[in-house]
């Protein structure tokens, strides 16, 4: 049975098993900040006359405990939508906090929930309809903040086109990737059953020799690619159909929870930090994506970061702060995923994500 217990503010806290295993183990774990003088004060009994006071600092800091070393696997290649956590990583507000994070990006083929689930990693991203399908499967994630409040996800079409909405995908070719939430869902509300589906390889050449087709984008990244080539296209906001997931949610799993629940705070905290300071110094955290990913354009990254700010800032960010979530938001998704069966019954979204690890706005 699932015990549940408050936090000092009074709110409700994610379900977890084992609260007595999950108490005593964040009373063991001391992390030791980088660049301080340790936690561990030394032995009990009175120092030697003859040790120096430089032996004694050096004893003092090979006992202290090393910064817990995380492990976050990123939803694609190292790009925009990734700059709070770069800007984490390079302002060392991780290191601040007293973790050694590494950040992996993802891919073609890349997993991050099997990566989180397997325990080869400490965190993911994906998006909220994944990691409720997740649960379904009895893969205990745990979403801890969201990196869009609405999803900058959206279908892509030649400029020329008749397409004035959704309903007009009827009989044309959509380049997507296979089973995709958002997609099942437009399919189920405008019934799309004669849009032929095609394979979405990142590749765009067949979108553009096919001008009725449409295809899956970000606002914030094709749009500018398809412009760069001298393509015009127009977008419609999957939002805007009332399919509204949180996009790129940062999670975790249960078991990491009960574990470490302070340092879980302490990297959200930090990654939020990192955001923050993206927002006022895009160059800086620009220049860093470039090298961790030189296969990206400046004006590509300039674009992406102008195009997702009022995604990730505005909303209820703007009063909530950056990451914030709702249980009415989740339970209207978890809802529509029943509807188009995508999940077999009702979840208690209680148990699927939590805010307790949020700073205040």
């Amino acid at each position: 049975m699932l015990n549940r217990w408050t936090f000092g503010d009074g709110k409700k806290s994610l379900p977890m098993r084992g609260f007595a295993a999950t108490a005593l183990a964040a009373m063991l774990v001391i992390v030791a900040g980088c660049g301080g003088n340790g936690g561990n004060s030394g032995p009990a009994e009175p120092a030697n006359a003859g040790v120096s006071d430089n032996a004694a600092a050096t004893t003092a800091n090979a006992e202290a405990k090393e910064p817990l070393a995380l492990k976050i696997v990123l939803n694609w290649f190292a790009k925009h939508e990734h700059g709070g956590l770069y800007a984490a990583e390079a302002k060392n507000y991780y290191k601040d906090a007293g973790l050694d994070v590494t950040i992996e990006p993802g891919g073609p083929g890349v997993s991050s929930i099997q990566l989180v689930a397997s325990g080869k990693a400490d965190f993911g991203i994906a998006h909220a309809d994944q990691i409720l399908q997740a649960r379904q499967e009895g893969i205990p994630l745990v979403a801890l903040a969201t990196t869009f409040q609405i999803s900058p996800q959206a279908i892509m079409y030649h400029g020329d086109q008749p397409i004035d909405g959704f309903d007009d995908l009827h009989g044309r070719s959509v380049f997507i990737q296979q089973g995709q939430p958002y997609w099942e869902f437009l399919k189920h509300k405008y019934e799309l059953s004669d849009a032929k589906e095609l394979a979405y390889t990142g590749q765009h050449a067949n979108f553009i020799n096919d001008e009725t087709s449409a295809s899956q984008s970000f606002v914030s990244g094709e749009p500018f690619a398809l412009k760069a080539q001298g393509v015009d296209v127009k977008t419609m906001l999957v939002a805007d159909s009332g399919y509204k997931p949180y996009a790129a949610v940062i999670y975790t799993t249960e078991k990491f929870l009960q574990a470490h629940p302070d340092e879980t705070k302490a990297f959200i905290g930090a990654t939020v930090q990192g955001w923050n300071y993206y927002k006022d110094n895009v160059d800086e955290i620009t220049a860093k994506l470039l090298e961790v990913n030189p296969n990206m354009k400046k004006e590509e990254l300039e674009f992406g970061e102008e195009t997702q700010r009022e995604f990730i800032f505005g909303h209820q960010a703007a009063e909530h702060g950056v990451g914030y979530m709702t249980e009415a938001r989740w339970t209207e998704l978890m809802k529509q995923l029943v509807e188009i069966g995508l999940l077999k019954k009702e979840l208690d979204v209680e148990s699927v994500f939590t805010t307790d690890y949020l700073p205040e706005a």
